[in-house]
């Protein structure tokens, strides 16, 4: 047996708080980086573009982010535009026909870079109104999504994909008087989280309760909190359920509000930078139980969290 070195073991200690000292750095940069484009248009506006301003700082759900993530020099917790105009300023194009009701869902369509991960639905008059993860069929197994999660997944046949959607005001208003500027500023990114839950956008539809103690004596399951995400809950998650059950929406839950939700598709396929890897290990920090399932996979599949507040979430999304 090797004699006890306590100096080795001191240094062993200072390496890994200088470790975790160095990821905080490097987190509160990543929050810091998020006023660079206002430090530097305050000092050289005239080098700026003007920028059409889509904030909402009275309403409850004041923003909108996907991708949780700790490297700072990602692309991690975006910031999405929520009026057509500032989307179409930051590059975002129409995805599909310019049509409302164009298909089995409500709105315009909206995406960056060609990559349907993240599709952007506005209103009728420009305002956010949901949002889709779509898939192609390419970049699927041939047995993915499986019957017992479709819906919510429903086939888009024009675009050969496979689509999630969410809804934040009724669809049913969507395409008809659509919401004012007044309102989309009282109400910010939305009311109400509505997953699409078939092939009738009005009528085919989940609403996901405000407040945490709602979710009490649903097929809701608690899970875990995670700082950075939430409290999680999962739909019907148990123990020894087939992995093909996995429904590919989940919840989270800050001080008893809803806040973030995300999607989950069991297949690590797409490649889509928007995704985060999950693993058993992360699965293991937010669900309980964990589906022996997860054990005999090579991977938890892929997740994409969805932020429904402005606030750098690292800061602000304790439990």
């Amino acid at each position: 047996m090797l004699p006890y070195d306590s100096r080795f073991v001191d240094l062993r200690i200072r390496k890994t708080k200088i470790k975790l000292l160095l990821l905080l750095l490097l987190v509160y940069l990543g929050a810091a980086a998020e006023d660079v484009p206002s430090w530097w248009c305050g000092y050289f506006g005239r080098l700026c573009t003007p920028t059409v301003d889509d904030s909402t700082p009275q309403a409850e759900w004041d923003g909108l982010r996907v991708t949780f993530g700790l490297n700072p020099f990602r692309n991690n917790f975006d910031r999405l535009p929520r009026t057509r105009e500032m989307a179409e300023e930051k590059g975002w194009a129409p995805f599909g026909q310019d049509n409302c009701t164009a298909g089995t869902w409500r709105g315009f369509r909206y995406v960056k870079d060609n990559d349907p991960a993240v599709i952007l639905l506005f209103d009728t008059n420009g305002y956010i109104a949901g949002i889709q993860l779509g898939v192609y069929k390419s970049e699927l197994p041939d047995d993915y999504p499986p019957k017992q999660i479709t819906p919510p997944w429903i086939e888009d046949a024009d675009m050969n994909m496979f689509l999630l959607t969410a809804y934040f005001i009724q669809p049913d208003r969507i395409c008809g008087d659509g919401r004012s500027k007044e309102e989309y500023r009282a109400e910010g990114t939305g009311t109400d989280l509505i997953i699409q839950t078939g092939r009738n956008p009005t009528s085919d539809l989940l609403t996901i309760p405000h407040r945490e103690a709602d979710l009490e004596g649903t097929d809701w399951t608690e899970g875990k909190c995670f700082v950075g995400m939430g409290k999680h809950y999962y739909w019907n998650l148990r123990e020894d359920m087939d992995c093909n059950e996995f429904y590919p929406v989940f919840l989270m839950y800050n001080d008893g509000r809803l806040n973030v939700f995300g999607w989950r598709i069991m297949p690590s396929s797409p490649s889509s930078p928007r995704f985060e890897r999950s693993t058993l290990f992360s699965s293991e920090l937010t669900m309980d139980p964990v589906p022996n399932c997860l054990y005999e996979r090579e991977d938890a599949g892929l997740v994409m969290h969805v932020y429904l507040t402005s606030g750098y979430p690292l800061l602000y999304n304790h439990c």
